[in-house]
């Protein structure tokens, strides 16, 4: 659940969302839906209640972990969940030792970052001064990691990646290739694969030529594939498989090439 009105004004781009997209594939979780809201304590409230009443296991908060005054994100869980902040010491102490290497000594906003609710786990941030915390909550694990894409990086792959890995009954495999073939070729065989693999997503990303002499050129596709197996040896083992026999197919349909991108 990524937080903060610089997304919701369209300020900068939620890539932390895409990130973690990606590293759950790689990790063999299912993401069942990616929200973003502002900074508001009541829609935080919201969506996270929302959360809580679908079916999964885990909930990651990125941003608001903040000393500004906007940044409440701990406490809108808190207010939802019931629960009192307190101040994670580790944390703190971190800060103050970075403070007083800086020669600084009020620590009246820097305090804000080690904010953490009764009864959860701090977690300790390797890459930055912002704590997060895990929490579980009816059945639930809810965790809140910075804003800031490598401190939040260095934080999911630290305390939420090992968690992920020990549940995981299964490993996804990603790749993207760029198929270059007669565009008018490409899609009787691109729908047949899909036909064929319908467990396997497979998807393209290409705009149609306008002028009718360029559908019958050779052109460089974008295609997207992930799939699913017990273990990575077994996923690596069918994606072989698979480009192998989407090269075939192309072979037969005229020609073309698959390069790795």
């Amino acid at each position: 659940m990524a937080t903060g009105d610089e997304l919701m004004y369209g300020r900068i781009l939620d890539t932390n969302s895409n990130w973690i997209a990606k590293r759950l594939a790689e990790l063999g979780a299912n993401l069942r839906r990616v929200t973003m809201v502002g900074d508001d304590d009541a829609d935080i409230i919201d969506a996270l209640h929302e959360a809580l009443q679908r079916d999964a296991d885990i909930i990651v908060f990125t941003g608001g972990l903040g000393p500004s005054e906007d940044d409440f994100t701990v406490d809108s869980i808190g207010h939802a969940l019931g629960r009192g902040v307190t101040y994670d010491p580790v944390g703190l102490e971190k800060i103050r030792e970075i403070y007083s290497r800086r020669g600084q000594t009020d620590l009246t906003r820097a305090r804000r970052m080690t904010r953490v609710l009764e009864g959860s786990r701090a977690l300790q941030n390797p890459a930055g001064m912002a704590v997060g915390m895990e929490i579980d909550e009816g059945g639930k694990t809810i965790f809140t990691l910075p804003g800031v894409p490598q401190e939040m990086q260095a934080m999911f792959d630290l305390h939420i990646a090992p968690m992920i890995e020990g549940r995981a009954r299964s490993v996804f495999l990603a790749r993207t290739l760029r198929v270059s073939m007669v565009w008018m070729d490409f899609f009787p065989v691109y729908r047949q694969l899909q036909a064929d693999y319908p467990d396997i997503y497979i998807k393209n990303a290409a705009t149609p030529p306008e002028a009718d002499e360029d559908r019958r050129r050779v052109i460089p596709i974008k295609v997207d594939i992930v799939l699913e197996a017990s273990s990575r040896e077994e996923a690596e083992a069918r994606m072989d498989a698979l480009l192998l026999e989407y090269q075939r197919r192309i072979d037969a349909a005229g020609g073309g090439k698959i390069e790795l991108r």
